[in-house]
Order: C-alpha cells, then structure tokens, then sequence
C-alpha cells in the first residue's frame, strides 16, 4: 500500500511538473521580432546564481535598460535549471541541452540573435564595479545591436557616448 501511495505521489509531481514546463521556440521569436521590426535577446540563468540575481535586479530592473529593451527588442529569459524545452533551428532540446549546444553553458548569459536566427553578439557573466558599469555596458550592446552596426564592426571597436542616466 505504501508503495502504491509513494508511486501515486510520484507520478503526480512529475505530472505536475511537466505542466509547468514549455516550449521556448527560438526560431519563432526571430520571426516575431523580424515582423516587429525588432532584434531578440535571450537571456540564458538559472537558479540560485548570485550573479544572474544581479543581473536580473540591476541590469535588467534599470529604467532606462528596461525601456530601451521593450522598445526594440523581443525579450526571452530562460532558466536553464527548469524544464523547458527549447527549439532552435528546428531542433528540439532542453534549455540545459540548448546552452551546451551553442556553446555558452556559463550564467548568465545575453545572446542577441538576427533576424536570420544567427547569433550576433554574446556577453558571458555578469561584471560588477568594473570602469563600465554592467548596467552600461548592456545599454551599449543593446545599442549595437537595434542599430545593426554589428554588420558593419566588432563590438569591441563600437564607439558609443552614453547620453542617458543609468
């Protein structure tokens, strides 16, 4: 009887818990923000990790970041530690397989894709106290994207006078 309720218990958690999961397709929100004439930006965390927590209430919570992000910018997060599944290019994986698949398994993790579903630009980790706040430095590659100069230069070359109190 015991093992009866302890399966019954089981089987209804793991039910439970694949309610809550969903698919994130990847490929139709590159489709979305193409006709929205947008960029999408993914944000890969996951559970208990101090610096996408920083990431989250400080970058991500900042006015101006926040505004400029809905403006242009389709708006993906997904926490590699839940069980999503994710569609990328017609192939079906977890957000964890999805991660590894790319090649940025580190959190957190900002990918900016093209309308073409190519990744164009990824910054890896969260920096804290560095000479370009985080909270800048993202407004700036935020910029870089929504204004295509990624076609033309590397990030790393990109000259941007931030104008805006962050």
């Amino acid at each position: 009887m015991i093992k009866k309720v302890l399966l019954s218990t089981l089987l209804l958690v793991t039910f439970q818990f694949n309610l809550d999961a969903k698919d994130i397709n990847i490929d139709t929100l590159v489709q979305q923000a193409s006709k929205e004439k947008k960029h999408l930006f993914v944000w890969l965390h996951k559970t208990d990790c101090g610096y996408c927590e920083n990431m989250r209430e400080f970058t991500l919570q900042n006015d101006v970041v926040k505004a400029y992000l809905k403006k242009h910018f389709i708006d993906q997060h997904i926490n590699v530690y839940k069980d999503d599944d994710v569609i990328y290019k017609g192939l079906k994986t977890t957000a964890r397989a999805f991660a590894k698949r790319i090649g940025y398994d580190f959190y957190p993790t900002s990918l900016f894709f093209d309308n073409d579903a190519n990744i164009v630009l990824v910054d890896v980790g969260y920096m804290d106290g560095s000479k370009l706040s985080h909270e800048a430095k993202f407004y700036k590659m935020l910029h870089f994207i929504d204004t295509e100069k990624y076609k033309k230069i590397d990030f790393d070359e990109y000259q941007f006078e931030l104008d805006e109190e962050l």
